[in-house]
């Protein structure tokens, strides 16, 4: 069955024993600042759902998903075929942490991912281990994801990502090393009056010092519906 995506006709088809389409990659589909004909890297794309949205969002770009998941990536595959973009989206099965071995330094304008957000000796042990790269880093690390992102990067490219508030200090330390200055930053919380959930965040190859703190992006209203920007950002309005 496909779902249907509400942006551009685009669907897409999902299994359960792999991360589904959920918020944080609808808004961080939105977030990410993309040249109007570039080259896009989706590093841990898994069955492709930010892909499939930027390509639905932006019509002329080119994309490329790397997913260490044959299934998703797989999955991923069949997504793109089933929105007729086949021919500017590849996906490739392979690690991230040897990104160095299948494309060159500087090869893309813009990174994004959608990483695991909790560190590894943790719960959720008892989880499929396709859905456990998903949120676990036992595949990769925060470390690895910047450092892959780094590497992809031409000068002045950018990093957008999607995580949690409370690994803000890892990213920004693996972000230092990985020669990626942070830029923009967005907190996402369910309500007015709840704690962030979710933390968006531009980083630039080669940028200067200087972050810009972007107004928190509130999700229900008081009485539990859609704020008027969630409707927008979900191409409802």
């Amino acid at each position: 069955m496909l779902d249907c995506l509400g942006i551009n006709g685009f669907v897409m088809e999902q299994d359960k024993k792999y991360l589904k389409l959920g918020t944080d990659a609808m808004l961080l589909s939105e977030f990410a600042r993309v040249p109007k004909r570039g080259k896009v890297c989706d590093l841990g794309c898994g069955s492709g759902a930010i892909t499939i949205l930027l390509a639905a969002r932006h019509p002329e770009i080119t994309l490329c998903g790397v997913e260490i998941v044959e299934g998703a990536a797989r999955l991923a595959e069949k997504n793109a075929l089933h929105n007729g973009i086949e021919d500017r989206m590849k996906v490739f099965n392979i690690d991230l942490k040897n990104v160095k071995q299948h494309f060159e330094a500087g090869s893309f304008d813009c990174v994004v991912s959608n990483p695991p957000f909790m560190k590894d000796g943790g719960g959720l042990k008892t989880e499929r281990e396709e859905m456990l790269c998903a949120r676990v880093e036992i595949c990769c690390t925060i470390d690895d994801v910047c450092e892959a992102a780094g590497y992809l990067l031409r000068f002045g490219g950018s990093f957008s990502l999607v995580h949690r508030p409370s690994r803000l200090s890892d990213i920004f330390s693996a972000m230092e090393k990985a020669n990626l200055a942070p830029k923009r930053m967005r907190l996402v919380q369910d309500t007015v009056a709840a704690e962030p959930s979710l933390v968006l965040l531009e980083a630039r190859k080669g940028g200067g010092s200087g972050i810009k703190l972007l107004p928190t992006l509130v999700v229900k209203n008081n009485d539990g519906s859609e704020t008027d920007e969630i409707k927008e950002i979900y191409m409802r309005k």
